[in-house]
């Protein structure tokens, strides 16, 4: 008798050359992380809430979060994803708006606060998404 667990589940085969391959890599983080699918068999859902992620793929059964610290990548993430159109931002408000420099800051400081929790989710997903590209998902390489 099969047991959930140990069905096995197809998954979508990783193509042949460079720029399918790298077509795959995009598909992968972007269109499926970002949507907060598991990239690896492109069907389950990351999230049970908001802001806490299923152990286990509730399709496939893999682990989405083997490595522990997962969560520094996210957040460098979520930086570097929110830095550059905050900077252009500010400095276009400056010279394009009446406000002083402290209103321009703390508008700006609550406006990438609302967008990083905002998008958690979807930096969550792709970051699961690029740890499935690196390591597959397993805790030992």
């Amino acid at each position: 008798m099969e047991t959930e667990t140990s069905q096995k589940i197809p998954l979508p085969k990783k193509p042949k050359g460079a720029v399918p391959i790298f077509l795959w890599w995009l598909k992968k983080l972007f269109w499926l992380g970002g949507r907060t699918i598991c990239p690896r068999c492109e069907k389950g859902r990351m999230f049970e809430s908001y802001f806490k992620v299923h152990k286990r793929c509730p399709e496939c059964k893999v682990v989405l979060q083997p490595h522990a610290g997962d969560e520094l990548g996210v957040i460098a993430l979520g930086y570097f994803m929110t830095l550059a159109p905050s900077m252009v931002g500010l400095v276009l408000a400056y010279f394009y708006t009446d406000w002083s420099p402290l209103q321009l800051l703390l508008f700006f400081f609550f406006l990438m606060t609302a967008i990083l929790i905002g998008f958690y989710r979807n930096i969550k997903g792709i970051w699961i998404g690029f740890v499935f590209l690196l390591t597959g998902l397993r805790k030992r390489l």
